[in-house]
Parts: structure tokens; sequence; C-alpha cells
């Protein structure tokens, strides 16, 4: 099937459909004009619609090459154009042939055949934009779905389960033997992380509500460094070593701050050393047309377990598969929202890697956005 092809293939032939079929009815319908001799009833009739018809599929695709599309969907429309070109032009052919067999000759049949593959091309062009708007819709709902009900199962037992902690805690302070210390130590960690899962919970919900908010263009550099620094204040006894170049302009979500804190948070929390170590580098990916930044985030820590990334990948979870949080939830979502990636490797000798990739931008980022 032709979704497997070659993501260039898939943009350049999508394309290569739409402006070769567009142009060259273009050519048939400029030269039918040339040649005819109509009065003017039958010119706009005969060739000044169907030069509209052809030169607004030529439009489309100039409008169609400029959108933030991906490539399956402009295939999708440059095979739709196409078949819908083919499909009338058929029906104009055996129009043409049931006429003959009554006898009756057309003059120009090519007339009646570039007229009819025009408005084909017309119709193809519109169903397939149109189908690939339900289609995006369809899959956005879908996710929202998904993302809601991951939302609804980590708070119903994250919140619970902290809650019990906290309870436990709070009822080992009415034993004179119990460490009192130690026991409200252990109150105010739980409360710490009952307000961290609420304003995750809450980044989630303004993501969610505002899922078609526009990606801002930012210096990815800039904001590292301003996360490093809040989350070295908060856990001063970690290691943060920072190799970035300068700049790094890309495509990100206004909550892409809350996506490098979460990382660089949890590589720290979940780390069994006395010392947690992270360090951060970039790349960059060239994928044919696109190229991204990849910000590597590696620590020295335990590792992430296979079953959390796994739930990640399968996008939803169950009571048997699930993760131990909203953090990787949140980052996974707020990264892929405009278009990024988010992959996840061992690291060497010990810990895990976490890969954010971005798309690549080139145009300057106002002082607002570093």
């Amino acid at each position: 099937m032709y979704l497997s092809l070659p993501n260039f293939l898939k943009r350049d032939g999508g394309l290569a459909l739409i402006f070769g079929l567009s142009g060259g009815l273009l050519l048939l319908q400029l030269n039918n004009t040339y040649k005819s001799n109509l009065n003017i009833l039958a010119l706009l009739f005969g060739t000044l619609i169907p030069i509209v018809l052809s030169a607004s599929v030529l439009a489309g695709g100039i409008w169609l090459q400029r959108q933030d599309l991906n490539e399956d969907d402009i295939l999708r429309v440059g095979v739709g154009c196409t078949v819908g070109a083919v499909v009338f032009t058929l029906g104009a052919v055996l129009t043409i042939i049931y006429q003959q067999t009554r006898g009756v000759t057309m003059v120009d049949p090519s007339f009646m055949i570039g007229n009819t593959a025009s408005g084909g091309a017309v119709v193809g062009f519109v169903v397939s934009v149109y189908y690939n708007r339900q289609r995006r819709a369809q899959a956005e709902a879908n996710q929202l779905t998904r993302q809601v009900s991951v939302l609804n199962r980590v708070l119903r037992h994250d919140i619970r389960t902290k809650a019990n902690i906290i309870s436990g805690h709070a009822e080992l302070l009415t034993d004179d033997s119990s460490e009192v210390v130690t026991q409200a130590h252990k109150i105010k960690q739980q409360t710490s992380e009952v307000v961290k899962i609420g304003n995750q919970a809450r980044n989630i919900e303004r993501m969610l509500h505002n899922s078609d908010e526009e990606s801002d263009v930012i210096d990815l550099a800039s904001r590292v460094e301003t996360v490093c620094r809040g989350v070295k204040q908060d856990y001063p006894t970690a290691e943060i070593h920072i190799s970035l170049p300068e700049t790094r302009l890309v495509f990100a979500h206004p909550l892409v701050n809350s996506a490098l804190r979460n990382v660089v948070e949890n590589a720290i929390e979940h780390n069994d050393k006395q010392t947690p170590c992270v360090e951060i580098s970039s790349g960059i990916i060239s994928d044919n047309r696109t190229d991204r930044i990849e910000i590597r985030i590696a620590d020295n820590g335990p590792g992430i377990p296979e079953s959390e990334i796994k739930v990640l990948e399968d996008g939803y979870e169950t009571e048997l598969n699930h993760s131990s949080g909203l953090g990787l939830w949140l980052v996974n979502w707020i990264i892929t929202n405009p278009g990024g990636n988010v992959r996840f490797e061992t690291n060497e000798p010990e810990g895990s890697v976490v890969c954010l990739q971005l798309r690549r931008a080139e145009r300057k980022v106002s002082p607002q956005h570093l």
C-alpha cells in the first residue's frame, strides 16, 4: 500500500500528482481555447470554467504545499485528485461511446473529456481535504479519550496510595514509641508528592483544553538552562552537566518547560546514587525534509523500567500495565503535540537516556520566548 512508502516519496509524489494533473489539464484547456472559434456562451462554459477549475487545483496544490500537513495527508489529496479526474474522464468516454452508438458524433471530444477531468480533479481535491480533516479530528478525539483515561487512572491510583501513606504515618505520630521526626518527614514528603501530582494534572488539563494551541518558536538551549537552574536549587546535591550550543531554535508547546523539568527531576528523584548525576547534550537529526533537534538527558540511576516505556508506546494504561505517575505521560504529550518525538535509551555503563526530539526552526526567536 502507498502508505508504506518513504515520507519524502509520499510528499513529493502527492504534490507531483496534483501539479502534474492540474498543469496538464490547464494546458489542454488553453490549447482548446486557442484552436476553437466559439461564441461567448460556448467559450464561457466550454473553456473558461474548466480553465478556472484546473487553475483552482493548481492553486490548491500550492496552498497544500505551504500547510503543516504530514506526508500521508498530502499523498491522499494527490491520489484523490487523480482518482476523481480518472473517474469523471471514464464517465465522459462512456458517454461519447454511447452517443456514437446512437449515431451522434461529437465535433471535438477532447473538450468534453478535458472539462469533466477538470471537474473530477476539483471534486477529488475537495473530498480528500475534507476526509483528511475528518480523519485528523477522529484521531484527536481518540487521543483525547486515551489521555483522559490515563489521567483518571493515575489520579485515582496515586492520590489514593499517597493519601494512605500520609494517613498511616499520621497515626504513628499518636504512638509515643514512634520517631516523630521521621514520621513528620514522611508526611511532608508525601504531601509534596500529592501537590506535584496536582500541578501535573493542572498542566495536562491546560494542554487538553488547548490542544489546538499553536506551538512557539523557542530557544531550547535557553529553556534547558533556565529549568536546570531551578532544579539545582531544589536538589543542591545533584550534579547537572549541560553541553549545549548557545541557541537551539525549535517548534515547541508552550508547556515545554514543564516537560523538561519533569525529565530532569525524574533523573534525580529516582536515582539510587548518593550523588545523582545528569548530563544534558544535543544533536541534529535529519529526516529528508525535516530537521529535528534532539535533547539527550542521561542519568546514572537504575534506569526506566521497560514496563513503563511499553505503556507509553501503547498509549494507554490498564490495571495490570501502568506507569508510576503522570510525569512521563506529561512529557510525552507535550513533546509529541507539536510533532516531536520521545525516545528512551540505556545509558552506559548504567542509567537511562531520555531523548526529546523537536522540529528545528530557522526564524529568529523573540525575547519573550527565550
